[in-house]
């Protein structure tokens, strides 16, 4: 019978405890690596529970807003701001129909009304948050024709021609939206665009009169709505 020697036997040793070793290696790799699997679909699991509950429109279908600021600004001049949306068009995306209203006590100086269509496409997974949008305009503006600098009661051989304008202009835009579970939801945004058609810098108006500061005269459009409130129903 041939026995084993020291050499041998430490061999021997080492090969079962390098297989030992290799063995409780791989073991732990299995083990984090059904960890990191669990960890991942837990990850998974809460960023689903997250856009669920990030969805207040769900079963609502339509809303109407106001600017309850511009509106407690009314004086003498009228200057109202407001709309309705469309909610069920997509997950991601509303259409917005806001509308504008201008009428200055001062009858010669500029009266307009506008009604846009709003595309708007929201950035995260849900219709809260941040969105980029891209509309079109209609305005009707009624005035009298003459430059904004020279006023009525300086002289009284101005022509006072009274006359009416309709325009068409497209623009994009970019907003934030707050909606709430209950209904209630506010935004602001900012416009930028120009008219295709009609005359423009054609009416006189005072720019000292808060109705007809940012006009539609113009050839660009400029649109800063800070605080719209609406209702989700």
């Amino acid at each position: 019978m041939k026995t084993i020697g020291v050499p041998g036997l430490l061999t021997v040793f080492l090969l079962l405890t390098g297989s030992g070793l290799t063995a409780a290696r791989e073991e732990a790799q299995d083990t984090l690596s059904v960890q990191s699997k669990i960890d991942s679909v837990y990850q998974m699991q809460k960023q689903i529970y997250r856009e669920i509950r990030n969805e207040p429109l769900t079963g609502k279908r339509m809303g109407v807003e106001f600017n309850f600021i511009r509106a407690l600004l009314i004086g003498d001049d009228v200057t109202l701001s407001g709309g309705f949306s469309l909610f069920d068009v997509d997950r991601n995306a509303e259409i917005a129909f806001p509308i504008y209203y201008a009428r200055p006590n001062d009858s010669k100086n500029l009266r307009e009304i506008t009604i846009d269509c709003h595309y708007r496409y929201f950035l995260g997974n849900t219709r809260n948050g941040f969105y980029l949008s891209g509309f079109a305009r209609f305005a009707h503006l009624e005035g009298y024709e003459g430059e904004d600098e020279i006023s009525f009661s300086d002289s009284d051989d101005l022509p006072r021609v009274s006359s009416t304008q309709d325009k068409i202009g497209v623009g994009v835009g970019l907003g934030y939206r707050k909606f709430s579970y209950k209904g209630p939801y506010w935004g602001c945004s900012f416009n930028f665009g120009r008219y295709l058609t009609g005359r423009n810098d054609i009416f006189h108006s005072d720019w000292d009169n808060i109705a007809s500061f940012n006009n539609d005269d113009g050839k660009f459009i400029l649109d800063i709505e800070l605080l719209k409130f609406g209702w989700a129903f």
